[in-house]
C-alpha cells in the first residue's frame, strides 16, 4: 500500500492532512525490530502456528465481545482486533469492522516514526490515538495498540480498534453533523501512551474520559480494549516461547507472501483497463441542501491497481474523510470481493495496492476538517462507491474472477442515534445500530440476501427490539420488512431491509440527535439495475398512538398515526420528540443486477406471491402480466415488455449510424447487457440482445448507446421527493441499446454534471 511518485512534495504528516508512512519507515536506530527468520519451517509447523495466530486473533475479539458494555460493541461489534508484524503491517484481522484494519497499521506506523524516541515503546506499553489525520476514520473510533517485545526487539503488534458512545463534541454520540470544521468536532487526540510498562496512567485515561457524556460505558469499554489486548499479547509470547521468534516471524511472513500471490494470480485474470464511478451526498451540514460527489477510479496496470479520488469535491461541512477512511474504505470492499477466502490475512494483498490521492477533497481532507459524522456518512459512501468500481472491474475479468463481485454497498449507514435522560435520571445516548439487519445487493450469480447484514462488518448483529427497549426509554411498534418495488429491482433483485417505528416510553421524552433522511437515492444498481433505496426518518408529533393503545391495538401504519409530521432535513439538526411523539425510520432495500425487464418472469410472480413485492409492482416495474392465480402469463408478459422497451427507444436519443455485429460473432459477456467483439481487428463494446456496436474498448461506449434522461423521481414512486428537497432536480441518465431499448448502465447526475466515462480497457492482444 503506498502512495505515488506524483504526491511527493506533499507532506501526509498526520498533523496538516493524513498521514501516509513513508517508505522505507523512518524509525529511529534506537529502536530495534526483530526481523528474524528460520529457513527451514515444515509444513505441519507452519500450519499450527498459521491457525494459532488466527486463532489468537478470534480470541482477541471474543474477548472484547464479553468485556464491553456498550450495545455498538458488545451487540454490534462495531470493532476489530488485528496481529501486525513489526513495522505495522497486517498479519490478521477479524471478522468485524474491515476498514478498521488500515486504522491500525496507520497508527502504529505513525507511532514507530514520531513516538519511538520519546516517549519511547516498551514491553507492557499501549498507546492509544482516535487521530483521523492519523489512521482513525472519525474520533469514536479508538486505536489501542501494543508492541509485543522478544527481548529487546520489537517482534510484532497486536491492537484493536472500537467505536465508543461518546467521545465529546457538539452532538451526543459524537456524530457532529452541524460542525464546520474540527474545532466543533470531538477531541481528536494523536497517539499517547496511556499504559507505560504495564501501569495505566491515570491522569491520560481521565483526560480521555472527560470528553464523553457517559464517561463510565466509555471507561469500561477502555478497559475492556487494553484487557483483550494483554489476552493477545500473553498468547503470542507464549507462542514464541513454544516455536522461537524466527520459526513464527517466517510464518507471518509467508502469510504476507501468500496473500500477495494470490491477489497477483486474480488481477493478472483482469485485462488492464480504468474504471471510474461517482457517488452523491447531499448536505454537508445542518441547514445545508446542496449537493456533493465523491469520485473514485482505478487503474489496472499488470499486477498492481492503482487508485485515486480525482474528481471528487474539495472538502466541506462534516462530510469529510481524511485519508485513512478514504484507503480503507477501498481495501474493505476490494478484499470482500477479490480475496474473502484469505480469511483476513490481507497485508499481503495490500501491497499490491497503490493510492494517488487528491489532498483537500471530501475524501482525502485536509486539517482542520469535520470528520466525526464519517461513520454513519461517509465511509459507507466510500465503501459503496469501491465496491461498485471494483465490480465494474471485476466484470471485465475471466469468468472465475467476473463472479466474485459482490455489488454496492449501502451508501450510508442507516441509524438513528437518541438521547436523553432515564426515568431514574440517568443519562442514556442510545446508539440503535439496527441497520445491521442490512442487505445485500445482486450479484452476477444472482439475486442478492434480504436482511444479509454487510460484507464490509460479516459478524455484525442487530439488536433484539427486548433488549433495546431495556436498555433505552423506547416502545418499539413494529419492525418488518421493506416491501420490494422499483428500488432494487434487476434481472436479479436486491436483498431486502426493514422498516421500524418506536416512541418514548417512562419518561417526558427524548431527542433524536441523529438520523438520515434522503430525498434520493445514491446508489446505482449494476449493468442496467433499478438504483437502491431511499433511507427515510420520518415524525409526527402529538401522535394518536396511546389512544390505539387504549383501543387494545398497536399501530402498523404510520401513515394512519394522528398527529403533526415534522419537516425532516437530510443532515438536520437534534429533534426534541415529546412523550406523544412517534418516529420512523427505515434502512435500504439493496441495488439490483441488470435490465429489471430482463428478470425471469416466474421470480417476479415468486415475488409477488411470498409477499416480497406488492402486486402492482409485477407490471409497473418488470412488465410481468399476473394470470388471476397469480402465475406469469408468459406470452401476455413478452407482449407488455416489447410495448416497454419500444416506448424506451421512442423516448430516447438515438445515435446515427447504428451498426451491428452478425450473429455469428463470439460475444465476451462483461456484464447484464454490455459485452466485448473482436471486430475488424479490433476489440469493441457490444449490446447483448441487439449486437449493436458502441465503440472501441479504448473509447467510451456510452457515446455509441440512446440516451434516456429524466428526473430520478419519475423511476417510481419509492423515489418521490418535494421541491424544497435537493432530489427534486436529480437526474437519471439511462443508456439502452439502441436496437432492442435493453439498459446498457444507468447514471445519477446532478444538473450541470456532465455523464461520467467510466470503463476504458487496453486494447487486447
Amino acid at each position: 500500500m503506498t502512495t505515488s511518485p506524483e504526491a511527493a512534495g506533499v507532506v501526509w504528516d498526520g498533523v496538516a492532512r493524513g498521514y501516509i508512512p513513508s517508505e522505507p519507515l523512518a524509525v529511529p536506530s534506537s529502536v530495534r525490530l526483530h526481523a528474524g527468520v528460520s529457513a527451514a519451517v515444515d509444513p505441519v509447523t507452519f500450519e499450527v502456528v498459521r491457525y494459532s495466530l488466527m486463532n489468537i486473533n478470534l480470541e482477541h475479539g471474543q474477548t472484547l465481545q464479553r468485556l464491553c458494555v456498550s450495545p455498538v460493541t458488545m451487540i454490534t461489534r462495531d470493532f476489530q482486533p488485528s496481529i501486525l508484524t513489526q513495522d505495522g503491517d497486517v498479519v490478521f484481522l477479524g471478522p468485524y469492522l474491515q476498514y478498521f484494519s488500515n486504522s491500525q497499521s496507520l497508527t502504529i506506523k505513525w507511532i514507530l516514526e514520531n513516538r519511538a524516541e520519546d516517549p519511547g515503546i516498551a514491553p507492557g506499553d499501549m498507546y492509544v490515538s482516535n487521530d483521523p489525520f492519523v489512521g482513525s476514520p472519525h474520533q469514536p473510533d479508538a486505536v489501542v495498540a501494543a508492541p509485543v517485545f522478544v527481548g529487546d526487539e520489537i517482534f510484532c503488534w497486536v491492537s484493536n480498534v472500537l467505536h465508543h458512545s461518546d467521545v465529546g463534541g457538539s452532538v451526543m454520540g459524537s456524530f457532529c453533523v452541524d460542525a464546520t470544521d474540527i474545532f466543533l468536532d470531538p477531541p481528536a487526540f494523536p497517539p499517547f501512551k496511556l499504559v507505560d510498562q504495564g501501569k495505566i496512567r491515570p491522569d491520560l485515561e481521565q483526560m480521555f474520559l472527560r470528553q464523553s457524556r457517559v464517561p463510565t460505558n466509555v471507561h469500561m469499554d477502555l478497559r475492556a480494549a487494553i484487557s483483550a489486548n494483554l489476552v493477545a499479547v500473553d498468547k503470542i509470547t507464549k507462542l514464541l516461547d513454544r516455536y522461537g521468534a524466527d520459526t513464527v516471524k517466517s510464518v507471518m511472513n509467508r502469510v504476507l507472501d501468500a496473500g500477495e500471490r494470490t491477489v497477483a494470480e486474480r488481477l493478472a485474470k483482469i485485462p488492464d483497463g480504468t474504471w471510474s464511478h461517482r457517488m452523491y451526498a447531499e448536505a454537508a451540514h445542518t441547514g445545508d441542501n446542496a449537493t456533493y460527489v465523491y469520485q473514485t477510479t482505478v487503474r489496472k496496470e499488470g499486477e498492481h491497481l492503482y487508485v485515486d479520488n480525482r474528481g471528487t469535491d474539495p472538502q466541506t461541512g462534516s462530510i469529510n474523510v481524511a485519508y485513512a477512511g478514504f484507503a480503507g474504505a477501498f481495501l474493505a470492499a476490494l478484499t470482500a470481493s477479490l480475496t474473502s477466502d484469505l480469511a483476513g490475512a490481507y497485508g499481503g494483498v495490500y501491497r499490491r495496492v497503490h493510492f494517488e490521492p487528491v489532498p483537500g477533497t471530501l475524501s482525502c481532507a485536509d486539517f482542520p476538517a469535520a470528520v466525526s459524522p464519517a461513520g454513519m456518512y461517509t465511509m459507507e459512501t466510500l465503501i459503496s462507491l469501491a465496491s461498485t468500481v471494483i465490480g465494474k472491474m471485476l466484470a471485465c475479468a475471466e469468468p472465475e474472477i467476473a463472479e466474485l463481485a459482490i455489488g454496492p454497498a449501502h451508501p450510508a449507514f442507516y441509524a438513528m442515534i437518541s438521547g436523553g435522560v432515564t426515568a431514574e435520571g440517568n443519562p442514556f445516548i442510545g446508539t440503535n445500530a439496527n441497520n445491521m439487519i442490512g442487505s445485500l445487493a445482486a450479484s452476477p450469480a444472482g439475486d442478492g440476501v434480504d436482511f444479509g447484514g454487510h460484507f464490509w462488518i460479516p459478524e455484525g448483529t442487530a439488536s433484539n427490539v427486548e433488549e433495546l427497549e431495556l436498555l433505552w426509554p423506547m416502545l418499539y411498534l413494529y419492525r418488518r420488512a421493506l416491501p420490494g418495488g422499483a428500488d432494487g429491482a434487476g434481472k436479479f433483485r436486491g436483498g431486502r431491509g426493514f422498516v421500524e417505528a418506536a416512541i418514548p416510553w417512562g419518561v417526558p421524552g427524548l431527542a433524536a440527535a441523529v438520523y438520515i433522511d434522503e430525498s434520493f437515492p445514491k446508489v446505482v444498481g449494476a449493468f442496467g439495475a433499478n438504483p437502491g433505496s431511499v433511507g427515510h426518518f420520518r415524525l409526527k408529533h402529538g401522535s394518536d398512538v396511546r389512544k390505539s393503545f387504549e383501543a387494545g391495538a398497536i399501530p402498523q401504519d404510520f401513515d394512519a398515526i394522528g398527529g403533526a409530521e415534522a419537516a425532516v432535513e437530510a443532515k438536520g439538526p437534534a429533534l426534541m420528540i415529546a412523550d406523544d411523539g412517534v418516529w420512523e425510520w427505515t434502512g435500504a432495500n439493496a441495488t439490483g443486477f441488470g435490465d429489471p425487464l430482463a428478470r425471469e418472469a416466474a421470480s417476479v410472480a415468486s415475488d409477488v406471491a411470498s409477499g416480497a413485492l406488492p402486486a402492482d409492482a409485477a407490471d409497473r416495474v418488470y412488465g410481468v402480466v399476473l394470470s388471476a392465480g397469480g402465475e406469469a402469463d408468459v406470452a401476455a408478459t413478452t407482449a407488455r415488455r416489447g410495448q416497454l422497451l419500444r416506448e424506451r427507444l421512442a423516448e430516447a436519443t438515438v445515435p446515427d449510424g447504428v451498426r451491428t455485429v452478425p450473429e455469428s460473432a463470439e460475444l465476451h459477456l462483461l456484464g447484464g447487457e454490455l459485452a466485448l467483439v473482436e471486430h475488424e481487428g479490433a476489440w469493441h463494446f457490444v449490446t447483448v440482445s441487439g449486437r449493436a456496436l458502441l465503440g472501441p474498448v479504448t473509447a467510451n461506449y456510452k457515446d455509441g448507446a440512446a440516451v434516456l434522461e429524466r428526473p430520478v423521481r419519475d423511476l417510481g414512486p419509492e423515489f418521490s421527493t418535494h421541491e424544497a428537497r435537493a432530489g427534486y432536480e436529480v437526474r437519471y441518465r439511462e443508456y439502452l441499446c439502441p436496437v432492442t431499448g435493453r439498459r446498457i448502465e444507468t447514471e445519477i447526475l446532478r444538473v450541470g454534471d456532465e455523464p461520467l466515462r467510466d470503463m476504458l480497457l487496453h486494447e487486447r492482444a
